[in-house]
């Protein structure tokens, strides 16, 4: 994931472009896939410290019955994620009957099996219906130190879009980080481009064997670089 600002000399928004990997399904381990997993934090037991280790625990209780793979291997349910802000859960590999067991434990809410996102681009002030002279933004003072995610194909930081001239200093308030990757480190970052973060952990569990383009936030589609970097 990348973090921007876009550079319009109205606009002065901070946008962080964040890149995630699509977390493809597959079917070599077991049969198993990733799924998200929504949980209710109010039943974590007062013997767990953290969710991470409750979320843990959950999975190892399942692991019950050792799966073969096509290949000889063993394989058996895995962790890829856990969640603590926008809503409680984790992410792991699962069979079927890994995912009917884990229906049955205190605090599970519901679970999404993983999909492939489609890249469509948009024009995205006119999707919002933004008018730089009345209405919201204007109002919202053009969106001066708003700090937005965008979850894309990632970031070129050479490109134009992410020149920083003329940005204001980065809000205190950003706790975020410029991950180094592939061909990418912290020094790209800047007073727009302000963090980048990849997550790639699912594909990865699901396809051992998967190779990257490019394994890190660096764009090589530009889908992600013209959105966050304001479609210039």
């Amino acid at each position: 994931m990348g973090l921007t600002r876009n550079g319009s000399p109205l606009l002065l928004m901070i946008l962080s472009a964040m890149f995630l990997l699509p977390l493809h399904v597959s079917s070599t381990l077991a049969e198993r896939s990733t799924f998200i997993v929504h949980m209710d934090k109010s039943f974590m037991p007062k013997a767990f410290t953290t969710h991470h280790h409750w979320y843990s625990s959950i999975i190892d209780s399942i692991k019950s019955v050792e799966s073969t793979t096509s290949n000889g291997h063993h394989s058996t349910p895995s962790l890829v994620y856990t969640y603590d802000h926008a809503f409680h859960g984790f992410s792991a590999v699962l069979s079927k009957d890994e995912l009917d067991s884990l229906k049955n434990s205190p605090g599970f809410v519901s679970s999404y099996s993983d999909r492939q996102a489609t890249i469509d681009t948009t024009h995205t002030t006119d999707f919002l219906s933004l008018n730089p002279a009345t209405g919201l933004w204007p109002a919202s003072n053009y969106g001066k130190d708003v700090i937005v995610g965008v979850i894309d194909t990632g970031v070129w930081p050479e490109s134009e879009s992410f020149k920083d001239d003329g940005m204001t200093e980065i809000p205190s308030r950003w706790k975020g980080i410029c991950e180094a990757g592939q061909e990418f480190n912290s020094s790209m970052c800047n007073l727009k481009l302000i963090g980048a973060r990849s997550f790639n952990k699912g594909v990865v569990a699901a396809n051992p064997n998967i190779t990257f383009s490019m394994n890190s936030t660096r764009d090589t589609e530009g889908h992600g670089t013209q959105l966050s970097g304001g479609g210039r």
